[in-house]
């Protein structure tokens, strides 16, 4: 992986921010012409067909189309949301916008957010800018900058500090000379315990004087103006002008000219290097110090020497307060010049004093006689800078020793940056110092205008790792700094996002950043990793870009795939590969193949084993996917057919389905017919040690969306059937999953099955006996008097199933299919006269007979209550157990969310329902309930329904008394309808026991309490429902206490009846049901008569 030019900006309004800064040309232009007009004769009606031709042509050369952007003060934020271009006193603000392009995409643009004239003396021009990010004081904060202050430099002297919206904050007047340079110095976390953490200042370089800002004094006066004007703004009453800022100013001597510098920052001399130059200085007789003193450095470059180096030891200078200056001129101006004050003031402008600097003299320089510097770029580790000067020469300099290491020629008009690029996290693991901290690479970036190219070396002898051809009149835009207001504290947890280097196009607008990879620093071995570590993150980029071709796709993949040399990342790269959504299949396929080719054609004592497994396992997985997805296109025909038993189930199913064939919301992605992705195929299969596929079970949706790939196109005729389950036995799965697969199917999509139950029902028939088929499904040795595993894996699957018509008729299938598969075994072992009796044949008997009962009852279930009636309180089981009263529970849940009345139930049960029922759906809920009572006989006898029906209806009624008063009267009707005294009896008790009881007792005592009837308010704090509940309460007690009279006399007449269960479920196991009536025939209470009376 190399170099690259990203565009991450676009520039808005170009045209419009390059004539607004050149409009004093084009209006000296246009006077010009008008002085020649009024000199020569009026030729405008016969010249004016000639001058509408080539009018356009004029305006267009009055505009600058050069490099005007060189003739312009450039200065970008490293934030990359703020862009401020001047020109003599004219200047434009762009500021960061978001906007949504043709294909939907969102991009960042610079758009013209302010516009106007700086200066405020007069003849004063712009003549250096920086942008300057403050960093946010809130918690929360995440690295963002709070606001961008634009600082501005003029010729008059004077430094103004400007918000985003062009509103002044700040002037002063530093020194009398033009300003040159301004630069700026922010928080850097310091790399090593030993190095010396720099001040964050702003320095501004004039023709022979130094000036440089405390960063956080600075800060805090910026953010107080800012207040301050916000606040003015808000009232509407005049800004107070700030007191000036606190600053040093060094006078630089010893030097012809100085055009630029830069501030390297606090240092501390070594002892050697202290006495060396205590030496030099004093001579043989100097003292020295017992510690080194701490010094600023500055170098500037310019002419006579070439390059300077000053030290400025740090206390040695106090600030200078120029507002104390002002103060002591202003009085002595109105004591000495009192009389000729308003006369001078109405002539000349008062401007403040500017006091003296200290002087600095040089330490040492480059001497070049001949040579003059005209930039200076100090690197981010402050070791070294590029200077670049009129030969057209660049130099790299080595600030610790003041001697240049390096330089290049043929750079004229060159412009410099740096770029610092961190190793990567993962690039450690392979290293042996993974322990130590990252390590960081420096590479100098060279924009050469005359020759249009853009060029990045390596620090400090490397090679030129990058070359890119770029337009003669672009910008390089080059900060160096990042935040201001940051410190040790504030930065921890902070991601800053800061562009180092940008080239600015303004033929295009576009803003485009140089990425480096950190590869490029290393060499041998090492840089063999890190190059395999970028080629991944690369193919990580482009798998998640959803712009690109899928043809460009797989060729960009498999090429950076291919080139990566270390087995274990080209592992990663190949997994990563797989599990992307968004590569089509075609692409995973072709590349997958190709690289075991080549893995095949290496020497196979240097090709990794497991990366060769994996190529051949997925290469096979890929292959099946294919051939799947290829057959869901073709059909064949099948012979098998079960007519005559899907016509006589065929009505119930026609019901079932009319109930559960209500619309319901599903998502997209839940959906069953969203096609299986080649990621999700490779996900749920794995490849053996034998080579053997087996399927990995994860979540049941996973599960079923696999099943509707392989089978579901099989059972709707879209798929041959034969040559489908050819494919998957040669792919080696084993029959057992392939029948789970299917089943899952089968049960799951049970709508689509029974809107078309003939063919589907001859699909899977075809499906079952070509899985049986298989090697492995059924054993060789099995005897039919003996159950299968196979076909009680399909019974399993069968009765555990919630989907009651889509398990019958994969049962009557298999026992279809069952019986053919013992038949073909009986004539291979058995005479034709004899029939055989097979144990297998009679456990299919009773798996469809139970789930034919299941069906019919479910269908009971399903249907909804009456409009009116109140909604169901119980869950709703959908396989209801048969054990224990499970039967008679569902129904009697079901009775109550119907508001069945305990006598039309009774006339159900009898067969007595008169021809008055007029209401069709009655009809049809009788023909069911009629229908699952003989189905089951003696689960869903009268005297079981009622006691079940009884039972429910108190519960109701429990849950709320003041609301369920007619629940408990039904409760009491169910009761009486029950026929043995003995369930009568022990019903009745466990009412009284359970529900009755404790409310009754309540009502006692407070009647006895009060003496009269009790209010609203005590019935419902004792009893716990109102005075008029109560009283239906009691009159139900009677009733009850009634029942329980009679059925305890009548119980020494009558035998208890026999309990028993359907011989189809007379071996099913469960759990038993809230109520159970064998139970409460054990139940006898000794009755008191005389109280009862």
């Amino acid at each position: 992986m190399s170099c690259s030019l990203l565009e991450f900006c676009r520039l808005q309004e170009l045209k419009t921010v390059r004539d607004f800064l050149f409009q004093s040309q084009k209006t000296e232009r246009v006077e010009e012409n008008e002085a020649e007009n009024q000199l020569s004769w009026d030729t405008s009606d016969w010249e004016s067909a000639w001058e509408s031709g080539d009018h356009k042509e004029e305006e267009q050369e009055q505009r600058p189309t050069g490099p005007w952007l060189q003739d312009c003060t450039v200065s970008l934020s490293p934030c990359s949301d703020l862009l401020v271009v001047a020109r003599e006193h004219r200047a434009v603000f762009l500021s960061a916008k978001w906007r949504t392009d043709d294909s939907g995409r969102e991009e960042m643009t610079l758009a013209v957010s302010w516009s106007g004239t700086l200066s405020s003396e007069e003849g004063e021009c712009v003549s250096s800018c920086v942008c300057i990010p403050l960093a946010s004081q809130k918690r929360s904060s995440t690295g963002r900058p709070d606001w961008t202050c634009v600082v501005v430099g003029f010729t008059s002297g004077y430094v103004r500090f400007y918000t985003e919206n062009g509103v002044l904050l700040l002037s002063q007047l530093l020194h009398e000379d033009p300003v040159l340079r301004l630069k700026c110095r922010t928080y850097e976390v310091p790399r090593h315990p030993g190095v010396t953490e720099q001040h964050e200042e702003l320095t501004i370089l004039y023709p022979a004087a130094l000036v440089t800002i405390d960063g956080f004094s600075l800060f805090q006066s910026l953010r107080a103006c800012r207040n301050q004007v916000a606040r003015a703004a808000a009232v509407g009453s005049d800004v107070i002008q700030p007191p000036p800022l606190a600053y040093k100013k060094w006078g630089l001597q010893d030097m012809d000219s100085i055009v630029d510098h830069s501030s390297v920052g606090i240092m501390t001399l070594c002892v050697f290097d202290q006495m060396k130059n205590a030496s030099v200085l004093g001579g043989f007789h100097a003292s020295v110090k017992g510690s080194p003193p701490a010094m600023s450095q500055y170098v500037t470059v310019g002419g006579g020497p070439y390059t300077g180096f000053y030290y400025a030891v740090e206390g040695s200078s106090q600030p200078l307060l120029s507002h104390v200056a002002l103060a002591v001129a202003s009085k002595l101006t109105s004591a000495l010049f009192s009389a000729n004050k308003h006369e001078e003031e109405s002539v000349q402008k008062h401007k403040p004093k500017v006091e003296a600097a200290t002087p600095l003299g040089i330490r040492f320089g480059l001497p070049d006689s001949r040579r003059h510097g005209e930039s200076i770029c100090l690197s981010p580790c402050n070791t070294l800078a590029g200077v670049t000067d009129d030969f057209g020469r660049v130099t790299l300099l080595d600030l610790s020793r003041g001697v240049a290491v390096r330089m290049w020629k043929g750079y004229r008009d060159a412009q410099l940056g740096w770029l610092q690029i961190s190793e990567e996290r993962g690039d450690r693991d392979f290293s042996p110092s993974a322990s130590l901290p990252r390590r960081h690479a420096l590479f100098l970036v060279i924009y050469a205008p005359r020759r249009g190219i853009l060029e990045v070396w390596a620090m400090q002898q490397g090679p030129r790792v990058g070359a890119f051809t770029v337009g003669k009149h672009c910008r390089l835009l080059y900060a160096g700094y990042r935040l201001m207001g940051v410190n040790s504290v504030t930065s921890q947890g902070w991601q800053l996002h800061t562009q180092q280097v940008c080239l600015l196009d303004p033929g295009s607008g576009a803003l485009r950043t140089v990425n480096i990879p950190f590869h490029l620093a290393l060499s041998d071995k090492k840089s063999e990793r890190a190059k395999d570590m970028h080629l991944l993150k690369k193919l990580s980029v482009l798998l998640k870009s959803r712009d690109l071709e899928p043809d460009v796709l797989g060729t960009e993949v498999k090429s950076a795939l291919l080139e990566i040399k270390h087995p274990a990342m080209k592992k990663q790269a190949l997994e990563s590969l797989l599990s992307n959504r968004n590569a089509p299949v075609s692409c995973l396929s072709d590349i997958t193949r190709s690289l075991y080719d080549t893995l095949k054609q290496q020497d196979p004592d240097q090709v990794d084993t497991e990366l060769l497994q994996l190529c051949c396992s997925q290469t096979k997985l890929l292959q099946l996917y294919t051939d799947v997805q290829q057959l869901q296109s073709t059909t064949d025909t099948e012979e098998y057919f079960l007519k005559e038993e899907v016509s006589r189930v065929g009505p119930i199913l026609h019901r079932y389905s009319q109930l559960t064939s209500r619309p319901s919301v599903t998502f997209a992605q839940d959906s069953p017919d969203s096609p299986l992705s080649a990621q999700a195929f490779l996900s749920q299969m794995e490849v053996t040690e034998n080579g053997e596929l087996k399927v990995n079970r994860g979540s049941e949706g996973d599960w079923n969306q696999l099943g509707n790939f392989l089978f579901w196109g099989c059972l709707c005729g879209k798929s041959p059937l034969q040559k489908v389950c050819e494919t998957l036995q040669r792919a080696g799965i084993s029959p057992q999953q392939l029948l789970t697969l299917l089943l899952s199917v089968w049960l799951q999509r049970e709508k689509e099955v029974l809107q078309q139950p003939e063919e589907t029902v001859k699909n899977l028939l075809s499906l079952l006996h070509a899985l049986s088929t298989m090697k492995g499904a059924v054993d060789q040795s099995w005897d039919p008097q003996s159950v299968s595993p196979w076909w009680q894996q399909v019974r399993t699957t069968c009765i555990q199933s919630h989907h009651s018509a889509a398990a019958l008729l994969a049962a009557l299938v298999a026992h279809s299919a069952a019986k053919s598969s013992i038949s073909s075994h009986r004539d291979t072992k058995l005479h034709s006269e004899w029939e055989a009796v097979s144990l297998e044949l009679e456990q299919w008997e009773v798996c469809v007979c139970q789930l034919e009962d299941v069906l019919v009852l479910q269908t009971l279930l399903l249907m909804p209550p009456p409009q009116g009636a109140a909604a169901a309180g119980a869950a709703l089981c959908l396989c209801p157990c048969v054990c224990e009263g499970g039967i008679a529970d569902s129904v009697s849940k079901w009775v109550f969310r119907q508001n069945l009345a305990p006598q039309r139930l009774k006339e159900i049960l009898q067969e007595g329902e008169g021809p008055d029922q007029n209401q069709q759906d009655t009809d049809r809920t009788a023909e069911l309930l009629l229908a699952v009572c003989r189905r089951f006989p003696h689960s869903l006898s009268p005297d079981l329904l009622h006691a079940h029906c009884c039972w429910e209806y108190v519960v109701q009624w429990n849950k709320d008394p003041e609301v369920g008063d007619r629940s408990l009267s039904s409760s009491l009707d169910h009761l009486k309808l029950i026929s043995s005294p003995h369930v009568q009896l022990g019903i009745s008790s466990m009412m009284w026991s359970t529900f009755i009881l404790k409310r009754f007792s309540a009502a006692a005592f407070l009647m006895e309490k009060v003496g009269k009837a009790a209010k609203d308010r005590l019935c419902r704090r004792d009893v716990g429902m109102g005075d008029k509940a109560v009283t239906q309460f009691l009159g139900c007690c009677v009733q009850l206490l009634q029942v329980l009279m009679e059925s305890d006399s009548a119980v020494e007449e009558v035998s208890p009846p026999e309990l028993s269960v359907e011989e189809a479920w007379s071996g099913a196991e469960g759990p038993a049901s809230p109520l159970c009536v064998v139970d409460s025939l054990s139940i006898r209470y000794e009755s008191r008569y005389d109280i009862l009376r």
